[in-house]
């Protein structure tokens, strides 16, 4: 799965569908929405899908009960940071990045070792459709986002910046919309990120080549989950670094450059959803009492 470590992406991701019944939408079709999401990666057979079937009706019964609070907690505390009278800083937001990041791992969790089950019985020509798949993916990534030069890449980027915080506060006027290019500038131009993401994929086929255990791949994942850096050289470790700490300086500075307008629009949108996720697990809770 692809993670954008960015605070502003991830709450996108999060918050980026347009009008909240989406969010009751996403709930109630979760079991169809992520087969799909998994079945389009390699070609299951019949004993694996009726296994998949199960865990994700497993899988989503957990997150609804126990993931869906933590949102709800995450959204509340980050609708009082942004509509404070103080200023955002860069430390705020490596924080409620930061806070992003354990969210990510809860919710990974109980994923790993079905996951590891599953790809543990995926036969040679599953493994070869499933590294060609991500490979397709791969360049589907790369020909939407890094362009064919670094100046190209960087005007692909801002327009995505422009576009997320768009979809977030509303419309930015010209002048802002400039400012968040002159910021992106400041942000290195870097890859590291899906250079890491690449190289992760390429160590999983080859453990599902050599016949690895299923405990060697939950613990492939683990690590990539609750300890990334170890997995990482340290130039990619530099890079990062730089890359995170440029994130959290423009995200801060494009928050302060929002008019009053804007800021109540970010926060009517946070309330939308904190509402909606609190109305689901009040729904899903009332359905366990009655099972």
């Amino acid at each position: 799965m692809k993670i954008t470590k960015s605070w502003l992406l991830i709450l996108a991701m999060l918050l980026g569908l347009t009008g909240c019944s989406m969010v009751t939408f996403g709930y109630n079709h979760g079991d169809w929405l992520l087969r799909y999401w998994i079945h389009d990666y390699t070609s299951f057979n019949k004993q694996q899908k009726e296994e998949i079937h199960r865990e994700v009706d497993d899988y989503l019964r957990w997150h609804r009960q126990h993931a869906l609070p933590e949102y709800t907690a995450w959204l509340q505390k980050l609708n009082t940071l942004v509509t404070r009278n103080r200023a955002l800083m860069a430390a705020d937001v490596a924080q409620s990045r930061a806070e992003v990041w354990r969210l990510y791992r809860l919710t990974m969790a109980p994923m790993i070792p079905p996951a590891a089950r599953i790809l543990r019985t995926l036969d040679s020509a599953q493994i070869t459709e499933l590294a060609n798949r991500l490979a397709e993916k791969n360049d589907e990534y790369r020909e939407e986002n890094l362009g064919d030069s670094e100046q190209e890449m960087l005007d692909r980027r801002a327009d995505r910046y422009i576009d997320i915080a768009e979809d977030l506060v509303g419309t930015l006027d010209a002048e802002q919309k400039k400012q968040v290019r002159a910021l992106n500038l400041r942000v290195p131009p870097s890859t590291a990120y899906f250079d890491q993401r690449e190289a992760k994929q390429a160590t999983l086929i080859a453990l599902l080549n050599t016949k690895g255990s299923e405990a060697e791949i939950a613990a492939l994942f683990r690590l990539w989950t609750d300890t990334p850096e170890a997995s990482r050289s340290p130039q990619h470790q530099q890079a990062i670094t730089a890359y995170d700490n440029a994130m959290n300086e423009m995200i801060a500075q494009i928050h302060g450059m929002l008019k009053p307008h804007q800021k109540r629009h970010l926060s009517e949108m946070l309330k939308i959803y904190i509402d909606d996720f609190e109305r689901l697990y009040t729904d899903i809770e009332a359905q366990v009492r009655a099972e």
